[in-house]
């Protein structure tokens, strides 16, 4: 009887930076939602051969809400009183509680009026537009947007949705626990799955592309080569520290792991030859990799190769070696979202049926997928389908649902002559290098590793996390890729502060693209200002092109030789220092620390005035105050005018 299994991929990078701050809510948000979904749906159903692969990126975070080292603004957002809440954490709430899939809108609709009604309002605004009970309705439609679809397990949430609206502070202090309770409850969950006989796998400690931080120049196999060059990186040291961190770490929790879920499925012969190094007896991937390597197609319009149904071997040693069926699980990620949950189940299980018909009788298959990406569009949030799948396998007498350590133990691995390098996407490393910012990442991480940022600790190994190269480029678009790219420089910024070493001044350039244009004056006639700290004469700064924004006022003028630079307060304030400048031209990376770091050429009274030596060619710019950024996001690409008559 042919044998099938269950890969579900439960990952997020790591949102929290070094001083414990949590950058966006995603791991939170989720574990109230798609993550305890699955969990609860594999415990009511108990059906065999699910393995449950878990990122240590992924449980640390779940780890620090847990033990309260997570500083979230949201989750504190949401614990404020309606008739205490700031209008910073007002805006923090209202920055999250919108960014929904339009099945999540659909289960809170209350919650798309309230949208409407501060749609367009400044922060000022706010407080005005919603009253105590409209931001006591938010807190809690917020959570109800991604828990709503587990009210079949958690009465509370039951009750909430039920109620609609009208929410009082007892309920929604209620929530914000129940809330803040998840993350622990998900880990406890997830050592009931495996002391039940869910197989537990992992990956990686911080989901790195393995063979790209072996050598870059894997990708070259796949990706065609850019005009820059490709970017070089090859560091054994840091994939080594990846694997055995993360056997240590699930160790550590109490979990048994004999396989790894490869980060994006991402392979190459040598990447294979380290996680045998290191004790891992299955790895598993996609079956376009397989092909690639036989050089044939192994499923599609002409059937189902057998080679799909077996355990490989790269030249007979190493870790044993599982190719998922795409189809199939494509299924689930992409297409069943498509349909009634309870169809969509019966559908695929006719569809799994029909395949295995295919394969030789001791054959299997691999369904292998994230666990927390395809239910928030699915529409119960996944949770018939799961369960109604769960009814449909033990009822199957066409299959025998086994894990993947239960494989290996049976199953005598063929020999695979050779391994195409490549991930789940395309057989190729594509997604995660050759596009210019892609391969200026990557550049980034080599500069900062020479600077001496891998004795940098956990902050080195999560700035290697695939998952900041899959918002670089425009391959896949995200309104918080510019928070994504921050989020990656600040990671390599504090692994470089970790290791006693001075942060490079281009991690304050964004890698992304999206420079604001700036027209700046330039003039060799016009009397240079005076550096005193005031405005001397009208004259001085009546050239400049002048910016504002939060509160705060620059004005910029050139003279061909330098910058002048005014920063003032718009309410009239003294300027709050330091101001930090960052200008950044081609490869050359200038960061001033203002006044200190130009004597004589910077002066502080009411506002500040300085005068920085003008880099050649195009600028790129970023002022920083202790609260504030200009631009909040990306840079000023400074286009220098030439205004003085001929």
């Amino acid at each position: 009887m042919a044998k099938v299994t269950f890969l579900w991929h439960l990952h997020q990078p790591r949102y929290r930076t070094a001083d414990g701050k949590v950058h966006a809510p995603w791991v939170l948000l989720h574990a109230a939602g798609e993550y305890l979904t699955l969990a609860y749906a594999l415990r009511e159903t108990a059906v065999g051969g699910q393995v449950i692969n878990l990122t240590p990126v992924f449980l640390e975070q779940l780890l620090a809400y847990a033990e309260g080292r997570a500083k979230d603004p949201m989750l504190a957002a949401l614990a404020t009183p309606a008739g205490e809440i700031t209008p910073g954490a007002l805006e923090e709430l209202l920055r999250w509680a919108f960014l929904l899939h339009s099945r999540q809108w659909a289960r809170v609709p209350r919650l798309r009026s309230l949208a409407e009604q501060v749609k367009g309002a400044g922060s000022e605004e706010l407080p005005s537009r919603l009253g105590k009970q409209h931001i006591t309705d938010l807190q809690v439609l917020a959570v109800l947007a991604y828990a709503a679809p587990n009210a079949r397990w958690e009465p509370l949430i039951a009750e909430l949705v039920e109620k609609k609206s009208g929410y009082t502070q007892e309920e929604r202090e209620q929530l914000v626990q129940w809330l803040a309770n998840c993350p622990g409850k998900l880990i406890e969950l997830y050592r009931a799955l495996a002391a039940s006989g869910v197989e537990v796998s992992t990956s990686p400690f911080a989901h790195p592309l393995l063979p790209l931080l072996l050598d870059t120049r894997v990708a070259t196999a796949s990706v065609k080569l850019p005009a820059r060059g490709f970017p070089a990186f090859s560091s054994l040291e840091d994939a080594t520290a990846h694997i055995q961190k993360a056997q240590q770490f699930m160790a550590d929790l109490g979990f048994t792991v004999h396989g790894f879920w490869p980060p994006e499925g991402a392979l190459s012969e040598e990447a294979v030859a380290l996680y045998g190094q290191h004790g891992v007896t299955w790895l598993a991937t996609d079956e376009g990799i397989l092909a690639a390597s036989l050089g044939h197609a192994v499923s599609g319009e002409t059937g189902l190769a057998a080679e799909l149904a077996y355990p490989w071997r790269l030249r007979g040693e190493g870790p044993a070696l599982f190719f998922r069926h795409r189809g199939l699980s494509d299924y689930i990620g992409f297409r069943a979202q498509e349909l009634p949950e309870s169809e969509a189940a019966q559908e695929f299980v006719a569809g799994l049926t029909y395949a295995l018909r295919q394969l030789p009788p001791d054959g299997g298959l691999l369904v292998a997928l994230d666990g927390e990406n395809p239910w928030t569009s699915f529409p119960e949030g996944g949770v018939r389908f799961l369960t109604r799948l769960g009814e449909l396998l033990k009822l199957s007498g066409d299959l025998r649902l086994v894990t993947l350590h239960q494989r290996v133990i049976e199953e005598p691995p063929r020999t695979l002559a050779r391994l195409h390098p490549g991930s789940w996407i395309g057989a190729s490393f594509a997604t995660w290098i050759g596009h210019e910012e892609k391969c200026k990442g990557w550049e980034l991480l080599a500069r900062c590793r020479q600077a001496g940022a891998h004795h940098g600790g956990d902050s080195w190994l999560v700035a290697q996390g695939s998952d900041w190269w899959w918002w670089f480029g425009d391959d896949n678009p995200t309104v918080l890729a510019p928070l994504y790219d921050q989020l990656f420089r600040q990671h390599l910024a504090d692994a470089l502060v970790a290791a006693g070493r001075e942060v490079l001044a281009e991690l304050a350039v964004p890698v992304r693209g999206g420079e604001l244009r700036t027209r700046v004056p330039l003039s060799r006639t016009w009397p240079p200002p005076v550096l005193d700290g005031r405005t001397t004469t009208y004259f001085e700064w009546a050239v400049a092109h002048w910016l504002e924004a939060a509160g705060l006022r620059l004005a910029l003028r050139a003279d061909g030789e330098s910058l002048w630079l005014r920063v003032e307060s718009a309410e009239g304030e003294r300027v709050p220092l330091p101001v930090k400048v960052t200008l950044a031209s081609g490869s050359n990376v200038v960061r001033y620390v203002l006044p200190a770091d130009r004597p004589g050429w910077c002066a502080v009274g009411k506002i500040m005035e300085a005068a920085l030596p003008l880099p050649r060619g195009e600028v790129l710019m970023v002022v920083e105050t202790p609260n504030l950024r200009l631009p909040p996001w990306g840079s000023y690409r400074l286009e220098l005018v030439e205004v003085d008559e001929p």
